[in-house]
Order: C-alpha cells, then sequence, then structure tokens
C-alpha cells in the first residue's frame, strides 16, 4: 500500500514538474512575442540611415551580454568600411520595384541566425510579404564558418545557394571537403567546381563586400538584418519582424 501511495505521489510530483515547464516555457514565449514599441536611433555618419534599440540588444555601445547576438572574433578579415553612397548598391543585390530590400548578415554555426534566416527565408519564398532579401555571408565565428560560407557562396556561383543554405542550417556539421562534395552531389551541381571555387576571386570579394557593408553600419556581430533603412542587431520576433517590414514599406524612397 506505502509503495502505491509513493508511486502515485512521484507521478504526481512528475505531471506538476512537467506542468511548471510547459507554463514557463509558455510564459518565456508570450513574453518574447509581446508587443514592444520600436525605438530608432540615427546611425553616425549615414544621414537617413537608423537603427533599432530593442531593449539593448541592438545596440553597439551596449556591450556582449545577451545570448541572442555573437560577436566579432578579433580575427576578422581587415577591409575598410564603404563609402555612404555605395552601401545600397552592396547591401541590396535583389531589389525589384515595389518590395522592401533586406540585407541578413550570418555566420553558420551561429545558432540564433538559424532561427532569424528561416524567419525570413519563409517570408522571401512568399511573393505576398512584399521582401527581397540579399544574404550576407558574415563569418565571424572561426575558420570553419569561413569554410561554410565561402561554400555557400560557390554554390550560388551555380544557382544553388538557397539549397545549399537550407541543407547547412538543419543539420550539425563539420564542412570537410568530402561532406561539401556529397552535399552538392545531393543539390546535383558539380562537387569538384564547388570545392575549386570556394577560393575563387568572386567568393573572396563577396566575403570583403559583406564585411565592408557590416562595418559601414556598424555591425559587430551576428545575427544582423537590415530592412529598408533600418538595422537590427540581434534576434528579433515575428511580429516585430513583421511590423518593422510594413513600416519600410510604408516609409518611402531610401536614403540612396
Amino acid at each position: 500500500m506505502a509503495s502505491e501511495t509513493g508511486e502515485r505521489r512521484s507521478r504526481r510530483d512528475l505531471l506538476i514538474g512537467l506542468g511548471t515547464v510547459v507554463a514557463v516555457g509558455a510564459g518565456w514565449q508570450l513574453w518574447g512575442n509581446r508587443p514592444r514599441g520600436f525605438d530608432f536611433v540615427a546611425i553616425d555618419g549615414l544621414p537617413g540611415w537608423r537603427r533599432l534599440a530593442f531593449e539593448g540588444v541592438s545596440s553597439p555601445t551596449g556591450g556582449l551580454g545577451d545570448a541572442a547576438f555573437l560577436g566579432l572574433d578579433g580575427n576578422a578579415e581587415e577591409v575598410a568600411p564603404l563609402p555612404a553612397a555605395a552601401l545600397c548598391d552592396t547591401l541590396f543585390r535583389m531589389r525589384p520595384p515595389g518590395a522592401v530590400p533586406v540585407a541578413a548578415f550570418s555566420d553558420f554555426f551561429c545558432p540564433f541566425c538559424r532561427v532569424l534566416t528561416a524567419r525570413l527565408a519563409d517570408r522571401a519564398a512568399s511573393p505576398a510579404s512584399g521582401i527581397a532579401v540579399t544574404w550576407h555571408e558574415l563569418p565571424l565565428l572561426g575558420p570553419v564558418s569561413e569554410t561554410a560560407a565561402r561554400a555557400a557562396l560557390a554554390a550560388d556561383r551555380q544557382g544553388a545557394y538557397a539549397g545549399f543554405q537550407a541543407r547547412l542550417l538543419s543539420t550539425g556539421f563539420r564542412p570537410s571537403a568530402a561532406f561539401l562534395a556529397d552535399m552538392a552531389v545531393d543539390l546535383g551541381i558539380d562537387p569538384d567546381r564547388l570545392l575549386a571555387e570556394m577560393e575563387a576571386p568572386a567568393v573572396t570579394e563577396r566575403l570583403s563586400a559583406s564585411r565592408a557593408a557590416s562595418l559601414t553600419l556598424g555591425v559587430w556581430g551576428t545575427p544582423a538584418v537590415v530592412v529598408g533603412r533600418t538595422l537590427v542587431m540581434g534576434e528579433i520576433g515575428e511580429a516585430a519582424l513583421d511590423r518593422l517590414i510594413a513600416m519600410e514599406a510604408a516609409a518611402g524612397p531610401l536614403p540612396c
């Protein structure tokens, strides 16, 4: 009898514990998606451009205390910022008429980049979203990040960027030559060409251009996204992202 009572108590305690975990998780979800106002701050030296001060996450002077933002590793390539007049063309390679241009800076080994990339990719896949996304590789987390970035850009030269990006983001990996060659075969592109073009000057130039654009804007980690004229550094929730897209759609021409 005592044993049965103990088992019932254990089951009850387990259910209470599980219920607490679910409640806490739901509470954090509601907290993360609660309505929040936008506080815009002008970007020094770039008239018409602004950043979103999002509870400290996006502030370049706010420190690295937020786990949703991974910063520079100190080994980044030395490049010069862009002239302000060249920023738009570098940021937004995709600028169809009527769409809000979006530039996304990410690192394949940044966990929060995966979340934001998925949100943007889902929206970009739907014409009704009204956005056009330009993807920027910003491999700040070491040599393995740069290898993955170069592979994605080499795949783009064969028209397979989206497939490569989705595959790299959906699995844990170490991008060895064999791994990347097998992925290329799976995606129907030439593996030998992929591996060769990872070191092509055009790929290096794309990485340098993205790095220069990030320096011009004051991006110091990933993820970061530019929606129209507004820079957001760090993670941004679904509802806030959609509100910002709608605001930029109504804001008129970009300052360039």
